[in-house]
């Protein structure tokens, strides 16, 4: 089994989309919430003239106040895309307050144009005054109210994305939990214990270290897979070293078949990587090409960065035999959905078998903010 050393790898898209359903209920209850404002002023108002002594119908008293309500309701809305991509409390600070005091600003104006233009219909003023004069009541009227509006977006857009994280890690709780009952079953699959036993007996005669090599890294396996903490992401030494254990086992039963790479540059070693997201890709290239062909075949590991990701590659020569038609795809949807749930569309997985002497798996997984990972090799106690 030979090693060698660096490479590079394709990119993938994903896009996201707002749910429409869910966009259309958030219109119909800011339509709602305008409208029940609507008919509480217009109590106010048929309640204010008859304290006053005057005789103040209903019918003119809603026209009044739904009129003017309802011009809250497309403002609204835009307040809700604005703030969702530009909330307060981001990144950059001072440009997301800019324009959030910018749409306070736009509902000022907006109301005063609106008031101005539908005046012959609701006769807000006895004679329609200049757009100026109407500009500056609207900021008496309209300023406290769009801080109100504002802030109240705000609120619910906080409430939809902790909504959104809580699914997320429910999600991500899961999937790794899936994950890691794959990576056992797989390691407690009949077939692969027995042909490993079997070649550790084989070794038994003829090599004694190298018997002793392979049961170690068989318990090494067995270990990491049963490990009870829940890490969604480890260094990516940690991962490598699981999948070495593998590759290990199965370069020394498959002898000469097979000739594994590892090209890994140095500062990628500490990078978080998905836990137990290479070990199913690995594992298909083998059992799906190399262990199924009568010709020798490689496998490579490939990991680089650059300035926004990490770049992960598992390629493979496929057999002459054709590749097996009996295979789900599990292990690579389980490594593609744990990346939409860990990073969104900075995470990718790209399946590329244009080639037909060579298949390629690429991950792009975003560089994190710095902080330490933990040790997986200092976590649990567990012996075999």
């Amino acid at each position: 089994m030979h090693q060698h050393v660096d490479t590079a790898l394709p990119r993938a898209r994903a896009t996201p989309r707002r749910p429409r359903v869910r966009f259309a209920v958030l219109v119909a209850a800011i339509t709602g919430w305008w409208t029940l404002y609507g008919l509480m002023l217009a109590r106010q108002l048929v309640d204010m003239r008859s304290a006053a002594g005057e005789v103040y119908g209903w019918s003119g008293a809603l026209t009044y106040a739904v009129g003017s309500t309802w011009a809250w309701v497309p403002m609204t809305v835009a307040a809700y895309l604005v703030v969702s991509r530009f909330p307060l409390g981001g990144g950059r600070v001072g440009k997301h307050l800019a324009i959030n005091a910018g749409l306070v600003i736009g509902f000022i104006v907006a109301k005063a144009v609106y008031a101005w233009l539908s005046n012959p219909i609701f006769d807000w003023y006895p004679t329609r005054p200049p757009l100026l004069d109407v500009l500056g009541t609207s900021v008496s009227n309209n300023l406290i109210l769009g801080l109100m509006v504002v802030a109240m977006v705000h609120g619910l857009v906080y409430f939809e994305h902790m909504e959104d994280r809580e699914h997320r890690v429910t999600a991500l709780e899961k999937s790794l939990a899936l994950a890691r009952l794959e990576a056992v079953r797989a390691q407690l699959n009949p077939h692969f214990l027995f042909n490993a036993l079997n070649s550790v007996a084989e070794l038994m005669q003829t090599d004694v270290d190298q018997a002793d090599r392979m049961l170690v890294a068989i318990c090494d396996m067995l270990r990491d897979g049963l490990r009870a903490d829940t890490l969604q992401e480890r260094p990516l030494r940690d991962e490598l070293a699981h999948v070495r254990n593998y590759l290990m086992i199965e370069g020394i039963r498959l002898g000469s078949r097979v000739d594994v790479r590892v090209r890994v540059d140095d500062d990628c070693l500490d990078l978080p990587v998905p836990t137990l997201s290479l070990q199913p890709l690995v594992e298909n290239a083998i059992v799906h090409a190399i262990a199924r062909s009568r010709t020798p075949g490689w496998v490579e590991v490939s990991a680089w960065r650059d300035a926004v990701a990490l770049h992960l590659s598992v390629q493979n020569s496929r057999a002459v035999e054709g590749a097996r038609t009996d295979g789900n795809g599990l292990g690579q949807r389980a490594v593609e959905e744990r990346l939409r749930l860990l990073y969104g569309e900075r995470g990718r997985l790209h399946r590329d078998d244009r080639d037909p002497e060579v298949y390629r798996v690429a991950l792009q997984v975003p560089l994190p903010d710095p902080r330490p990972l933990p040790d997986a090799s200092a976590a649990g106690d567990a012996t075999c």
